[in-house]
């Protein structure tokens, strides 16, 4: 079994704009992925993007909102955990991708 990353994207918890999360849907959604679930990750309160070194931090315009990681046995057992996230009922979306443990 592979571990997955599922990145939640939409607008950022805490922003003017971000998404009134329903804190009591995203535990019930966390626990229900049982033993696939590897790190129950954090939804993220907003971020700094730093383009190089020598530029440093700037106001980031992603629509990175958080993440999660899980064991599958494929994408598509990936793709069917991340299916049901409050996210999407928030509008916003997931992004799956192998994690490569080749450097652990």
């Amino acid at each position: 079994m592979d571990r997955y990353l599922i990145v939640y994207r939409g607008v950022p918890v805490g922003s003017a704009d971000g998404p009134a999360h329903d804190r009591a849907r995203w535990r019930a959604w966390l626990d229900g992925l049982g033993a696939a679930l590897v790190d129950r990750g954090a939804l993220a309160g907003g971020a700094v993007e730093m383009p190089s070194r020598l530029l440093g931090p700037k106001e980031s315009t992603s629509s990175l909102s958080g993440y999660a990681i899980v064991r599958a046995a494929d994408f598509n057992a990936a793709v069917a955990l991340a299916a049901s996230c409050p996210v999407f009922d928030e509008g916003g979306s997931v992004e799956v991708a192998r994690l490569d443990d080749s450097l652990a």
